[in-house]
């Protein structure tokens, strides 16, 4: 085999191995990406629960507040 031929060989590999790495790369962002938009749509969730809670107990108070007041 030929020089020529042996570095012609060893540069597609090399640019298939980096394209295929290139590859991995994009595909790992992504999911990366979907992981933390799940984890920030979960920490959403808990807050708008949390913000209900106390929006209820808001209420229960100052109804209570009301209720006593009025005696």
């Amino acid at each position: 085999m030929e020089l020529e031929k042996t570095f012609y060989i060893i540069g597609i590999i090399y640019m298939g191995l980096g394209t295929l790495l290139m590859l991995a790369l994009v595909i790992a962002v992504f999911m990366i990406k979907a992981k933390i938009n799940a984890i920030h749509r979960r920490i959403e969730e808990k807050l708008h629960s949390a913000a209900e809670l106390v929006a209820a107990g808001e209420k229960i108070f100052n109804t209570a507040k009301e209720t006593f007041s009025r005696k």
